[in-house]
C-alpha cells in the first residue's frame, strides 16, 4: 500500500499548466481529487497505478480518469441554467 501523501513533494511538469507543480497539487487539484491526467503526467517518474490502485477503487479511478467537458460545452451548459433561473 502507498500512502496517499507520499509523493506530495514530488515536482514534474504540468500539460495542462505549462508549468511545473507538486504532485500534491495534481493530488486534490480538481475539487479535492486528482486530475484526469494524472496517469499520463506522472507515469515516467512515480508507480502512479500502484498509488491509484492503493488510494482509489476501480470506480473511482474510472471517474478521476473521465476526460472533462469541453469548455464551450462548460459554457453552453452554464448559459443554458443562467436562461432557466432568469424565467
Amino acid at each position: 500500500m502507498i500512502d496517499k501523501n507520499r509523493f506530495d513533494s514530488e515536482s514534474g511538469y504540468c500539460r495542462m499548466l505549462g508549468h511545473d507543480v507538486l504532485f500534491s497539487y495534481c493530488r486534490i487539484a480538481k475539487d479535492g481529487i486528482p486530475c484526469f491526467k494524472i496517469m499520463d503526467c506522472w507515469f515516467e517518474r512515480l508507480p502512479i497505478d500502484d498509488y491509484m490502485k492503493s488510494n482509489y477503487s476501480e470506480n473511482e479511478i474510472d471517474k478521476i480518469l473521465e476526460k472533462p467537458a469541453s469548455k464551450i460545452t462548460t459554457i453552453y451548459d452554464l448559459i443554458e441554467q443562467a436562461k432557466k433561473r432568469a424565467l
